[in-house]
């Protein structure tokens, strides 16, 4: 008992003497953290505070590996797993504060967070088995490392993302860290109950200047190393208990952070779109701020919540399996109901969200397989004929109203080639309309416009637009056909009049009566055409050529 409360105090008493330390340290290398319209505080903070409870921590921790007692037998007995926990916490704490110094992109702090959880499962510490009592029980086997991995990591994050309001995640992380105590007591883990124990004091001395109003922030580097420590923690005390009850009861305690995790990184996804990495206001304790609720007030809410969950898995650790499980049951229920209630319409708007999503993904897979096809096409086209066949039919195929080839006479674009749709593809009657600018040949310019039909969603309609850019950029406007002799040069009209474009009687350009403005191919008589070039059914053409004297 002695060295239980000299390892809290010493921790507690360690860490409220640091952090004068560390407001020195961040007022020399300006490390505040600036206010703005997304968080709570109105001036500067030293955003490098989670230094004071890790370097608390491992003070009080390291000498007791030295103990000639039963707790120096206990860590000494657990030395490879101890020391790869807190050699990997102090790995992701460097992250952290180098993020704290100097910003990293969120994928490069996630990836180091993914290694130090491997190296972590790689001294044996791994959730090998799950069981509910004799309910039933799941061996892990090759997917303990993976699963033990998205364990660490997905609690870490969790921590982090809540480290929005003056002691949220400290207090938090506080009131988890005094549940596994307790867990690790009851299944004789005594190592794993004096590291929380010293983890509980370092956060208690930290938290008397981070509580409203902060004077001090954890910063990315405390609560990444919070997270890790709490994660790993609870992986290794499953190694001594029902894996149930070991994984079960830090879930629950941090099932309110968990969800809002849930949650937010859903709206980024599906209804924002956003990357997962970026910062918002959309967590739960702003929701509850914007309700107007006080910024102490939200956070006292929040703890609250957490201490009864927090007892529900304390009540869990002396209750048979089946009983257990109600209980956990009965928490989640709670946090869901409560979520539902506060958040109203959220969930209806999620599924909204991925409904719309989806609709446009399956768009897009089909945009993209017409296009594909025309790409196909293109590389056999050798003529300006063939060319603007195959874009007809993809114009068609990609809901296009219509498709023209201007180009620059006399300083306006008037009109070579005309495409028009026979059929409206969609009841929507909304149409985007762009114009791109092609490549001159002989200090003539060309220019493509598209009408494309908004079949319900712009975003699908920017995505058809995309398509027909990038198959421009492959396969330009051909040359051949444009340019020649000046007594042959010949520009190249289509109307949608009649049947088909395939067919046409053999005529001698140089039989053209020079005194005619134009001439018209006609197709074949009695031929009508059922298909295009992408194999599908054809918009009718007319082909005009207009002769240059």
């Amino acid at each position: 008992m002695e060295t239980y409360v000299t390892v809290y105090f010493g921790s507690a008493f360690a860490a409220m003497l640091l952090v004068p330390v560390v407001f020195k340290l961040a007022e020399k290398y300006s490390l505040y953290d600036e206010p703005d319209p997304r968080k709570a505080h109105l001036k500067p903070v030293p955003r490098v505070g989670g230094f004071a409870f890790v370097v608390s921590t491992l003070a009080l921790i390291i000498p007791i590996f030295f103990l000639d007692n039963t707790i120096g037998q206990s860590f000494f007995s657990a030395k490879k797993q101890m020391i790869a926990l807190l050699s990997c916490a102090s790995f992701v704490y460097m992250v952290g504060l180098i993020d704290d110094i100097k910003p990293l992109r969120g994928i490069l702090k996630l990836l180091s967070l993914i290694l130090a959880a491997i190296v972590f499962c790689y001294s044996g510490a791994t959730i090998q088995t799950i069981h509910l009592g004799s309910w039933f029980t799941v061996n892990t086997a090759w997917a303990a490392i993976p699963l033990t991995v998205c364990w660490i990591v997905g609690i870490t994050v969790c921590i982090g993302l809540i480290d929005g309001l003056d002691g949220l995640a400290a207090g938090i992380a506080a009131m988890v860290c005094t549940t596994l105590v307790v867990v690790s007591l009851w299944i004789s883990q005594i190592a794993m109950a004096v590291l929380m124990l010293a983890l509980l004091g370092g956060i208690t001395g930290f938290l008397i200047f981070n509580f409203y109003p902060a004077k001090i922030f954890m910063g990315d580097g405390g609560s990444l190393f919070l997270g890790f420590m709490i994660g790993a923690s609870s992986v290794i005390c499953q190694a001594k208990t029902s894996t149930f009850v070991a994984l079960a009861i830090p879930f629950l305690v941090l099932g309110m952070p968990i969800l809002d995790t849930g949650l937010v990184f859903a709206f980024r996804g599906f209804i924002k779109r956003r990357s997962l990495f970026a910062a918002d206001n959309n967590h739960f304790h702003h929701r509850l701020l914007r309700l107007g609720l006080k910024h102490r007030s939200v956070v006292l809410v929040m703890y609250a919540i957490t201490a009864i969950c927090a007892s529900l898995g304390i009540f869990m650790l002396t209750a048979e399996s089946k009983i257990s499980a109600q209980l956990l049951f009965a928490g989640l229920i709670l946090l869901f109901t409560m979520f539902a209630c506060l958040q109203k319409g959220r969930y209806l708007k999620l599924y909204r969200g991925l409904k719309r999503n989806l609709a446009i993904a399956h768009q897009a897979r089909k945009q993209t397989r017409n296009f594909e096809i025309a790409q196909d096409k293109m590389r056999q086209s050798q003529s300006f004929d063939a060319w603007w066949q195959v874009l007809c039919a993809m114009g068609e195929n990609l809901c296009f109203k219509s498709l023209s080839l201007l180009s620059r006479d006399n300083g306006r674009f008037v009109s070579n080639c005309q495409w028009n749709a026979l059929k409206k593809c969609t009841n929507n009657s909304r149409i985007v309309e762009i114009n791109l600018p092609l490549r001159s040949y002989d200090n003539k310019e060309f220019l493509l416009r598209a009408c494309i039909y908004t079949d319900g969603y712009l975003e699908s309609s920017g995505h058809q637009v995309k398509l027909l850019t990038r198959l421009i950029d492959e396969f330009p406007l051909p040359k051949s056909q444009l340019t020649g002799k000046a007594s042959d040069k010949l520009e190249f009209q289509q109307n949608s009049n009649i049947e088909d474009e395939s067919y046409f009687k053999d005529i001698d350009k140089s039989e053209v009566d020079s005194s005619k403005a134009n001439f018209t191919i006609e197709t074949t008589k009695g031929h009508k055409s059922t298909t295009n070039a992408l194999g599908t059914p054809s918009s009718s053409l007319r082909y005009i050529f207009k002769q240059n004297t």
